[in-house]
């Protein structure tokens, strides 16, 4: 099974949406260590609230995100 690390963070309106993080070695190198995580620009998101978590695995993996 694919680890999915989601990060669930404030938008421009100031609204929580879920965010995908691409793990190590492929983006997120500001989250590597931080408690507090926000999405940086190799993060997919936000996350459209009608796909399945196994759906938004299955983008990363293909690369489409």
């Amino acid at each position: 099974m694919t680890e999915l690390n989601t990060i669930l963070a404030k938008d421009d309106r100031a609204e929580l949406r879920l965010w995908a993080c691409r793990g190590e070695g492929k983006g997120c190198e500001r989250n590597r260590y931080r408690t507090s995580q926000k999405p940086c620009a190799d993060c997919v998101g936000p996350l459209d609230e009608k796909l399945t978590l196994q759906e938004v695995a299955d983008l990363l993996k293909r690369g489409d995100a």
